[in-house]
């Protein structure tokens, strides 16, 4: 197992787990964040285990952002949108939407 797939996992074991401490969740997304500052290393399977996990924390965004909240303030973060992890609060009320579309590289000369 690379070093990327254990941070990927580690990663998709906490978008559903909310009985750790909120200090563990914020921990979470720098996690996600690091994992974004290498995703051009990730191979396919990475790539596609790491969307899978991140659907379901947006599916969990409600959950996580009260979960963090009590440790975190949402409305503080810097962070570029790009890194849409430390804006849970607006995906969990909709002012960040998504539309998800593949992106494509190849070798090969078509």
């Amino acid at each position: 197992m690379t070093m990327h797939s254990k941070s990927i996992e580690i990663y998709g074991k906490c978008v559903d787990d909310f009985e750790v401490s909120p200090f563990e969740s914020v921990d979470m997304l720098h996690r996600r964040s690091r994992i974004e500052r290498v995703i051009h290393e990730l191979t396919n399977d990475e790539r596609i285990k790491l969307l899978s996990f991140d659907m379901q924390l947006i599916r969990n965004a409600n959950r996580m952002s009260e979960h963090i909240g009590e440790v975190y303030d949402f409305s503080l973060s810097e962070e570029p949108l790009i890194e849409w992890w430390w804006h849970l609060d607006h995906i969990a009320n909709g002012k960040i939407a998504f539309n998800l579309s593949p992106e494509i590289e190849s070798d090969l000369a078509i």
